[in-house]
C-alpha cells in the first residue's frame, strides 16, 4: 500500500502568499497525507538575519513563531507523519546565538526545535543539510542556486548521483536521467512566499508544492502542483481535481 506525503518549503512567515496557503491548508484538509515535509525556510528569521532591514517593517521572531505554530497545528489535525527540516533562514538562529551568546551556554535552550516547540505539534526535527528518505528519494533543503529551471536540479545529480527534491531556488524545474541501466530524476520544489520581495524585483520564483507518492516496494512518483492565480483567487490541478481558494 503507497503512502502520500506534501512537500511544503520557502514559506518565509512573514512574508508568506496568504492566497497560497489558504490553498495548501484547503488541499491537505481535503486528501490528509500520511506526513508533511516541511522543507526548510518555513519562517525567514528577518529580524536576526544579517542583511539590512526595511526600517518601515514591523515583525519580529514571535510574530514568525505564531505564524509558523498556526501552521503545524494545522497539519497536524490531518497528518500523523511530520517533519520539519531546517532552512538556511532557521539556521540564522542558531548563527545568532553561536555569534552573540556563547559565553551564556543557551544553545539548548535557545535551539529552533525548542522555541518553536515542535514536540508540542508533533513535528520532528532534522538540522540543516541532513538528507531524508521518501522511498527511493532524498529530500533536503538545499543550499546550491543556478540560474535556469532544471539546472540546480543537475547539480544535485552531480553531487548525490541519486534521485533528490530540493528547495531553497524558489522555482519549479526537474532533470531525468538513466545511468547504467538505472532511471533516475532530481526535482526543485517552487516556494509558497510572495512573489514581490523588497531586495529583488521581478524574481523567476514560481508558487506551489509537491505530492510524493511511495509504494511498498520505496519506488515513489513525484507531482509537482503548481498555484496559479485569478480574479483574486488560487487554484491548482491534482489529478483531475481542482481546488481553488473562495
Amino acid at each position: 500500500m503507497s503512502k502520500t506525503y506534501v512537500i511544503l518549503n520557502d514559506i518565509q512567515y512573514p512574508f508568506q502568499d496568504d492566497l497560497c496557503m489558504s490553498l495548501v491548508k484547503l488541499f491537505i484538509k481535503d486528501i490528509k497525507p500520511d506526513g508533511v515535509r516541511l522543507n526548510g525556510d518555513i519562517v525567514d528569521c528577518y529580524p536576526i538575519s544579517s542583511f539590512t532591514k526595511n526600517p518601515m517593517q514591523r515583525t519580529d521572531l514571535i510574530t514568525e513563531r505564531r505564524l509558523a505554530q498556526d501552521l503545524m497545528g494545522y497539519i497536524s489535525k490531518y497528518s500523523q507523519d511530520n517533519l520539519w527540516l531546517e532552512g538556511n533562514h532557521e539556521k540564522r538562529l542558531w548563527r545568532m546565538v553561536a555569534d552573540r551568546l556563547p559565553q551564556l551556554g543557551v544553545f539548548e535552550e535557545l535551539s529552533f526545535p525548542r522555541l518553536f516547540k515542535l514536540d508540542d505539534f508533533g513535528f520532528k526535527w532534522s538540522p540543516y543539510g541532513d538528507i531524508v528518505r521518501l522511498g527511493h528519494l532524498r529530500v533536503t533543503h538545499g543550499e546550491i542556486v543556478r540560474k535556469d529551471s532544471g539546472a540546480t536540479a543537475r547539480a544535485y545529480w552531480n553531487r548525490y548521483r541519486t534521485s533528490v527534491l530540493i528547495g531553497h531556488t524558489q522555482r519549479f524545474g526537474s532533470f531525468y536521467i538513466t545511468c547504467l541501466g538505472e532511471q533516475y530524476v532530481c526535482f526543485e520544489n517552487a516556494c509558497l512566499c510572495s512573489l514581490t520581495p523588497e531586495y529583488t524585483p521581478n524574481p523567476d520564483w514560481q508558487q506551489g508544492f509537491s505530492v510524493v507518492h511511495v509504494a511498498a516496494d520505496r519506488t515513489f512518483n513525484v507531482q509537482q502542483i503548481p498555484i496559479f492565480k485569478r480574479n483574486g483567487r488560487a487554484f491548482c490541478m491534482y489529478g483531475p481535481e481542482r481546488y481553488e481558494t473562495r
